[in-house]
């Protein structure tokens, strides 16, 4: 045995413990790859939706490209994106009368406020 090989050899007898499983558990997920890894989880779909009498004078919102804003637009009004990372969904929406907005993520709804006034105001955030 070369004096290299047993150097080796040495520095291998002294892992034990959680060293030795570590290093195996390296070894091991080194020779099977990602292969037999778990897929990646579905990303959730995102839908913002807000109802009311009329027109919406004003609604943002964040989506996956940013923050969009519409006005005066016919209601009921909806948009739908894929989620992405760990994102803060923000619907706001205002309006004469009553203004319902909601966040819905694979359609369960996760959010729901409605706003009267003059005019009425709604936020929606998850």
């Amino acid at each position: 045995m070369t004096s290299r090989s047993a150097a080796k050899l040495r520095h291998l007898k002294r892992l034990s413990g959680p060293a030795a499983v570590c290093a195996l558990g390296i070894g091991f997920t080194a020779t099977c790859g990602l292969a037999n890894a778990d897929p990646l989880p579905q990303l959730p779909q995102v839908r913002y939706e807000v109802s009311g009498s009329g027109v919406a004078e004003y609604i943002s919102y964040q989506t996956d490209t940013g923050q969009k804003r519409a006005v005066n637009v016919g209601l009921p009004w909806s948009t739908q994106f894929t989620a992405f990372g760990a994102q803060v969904f923000v619907l706001s929406a205002q309006g004469p009368g009553s203004v319902t907005c909601r966040i819905l993520l694979d359609g369960n709804v996760v959010t729901q406020q409605t706003a009267t006034g003059a005019p009425g105001h709604t936020v929606c955030t998850h």
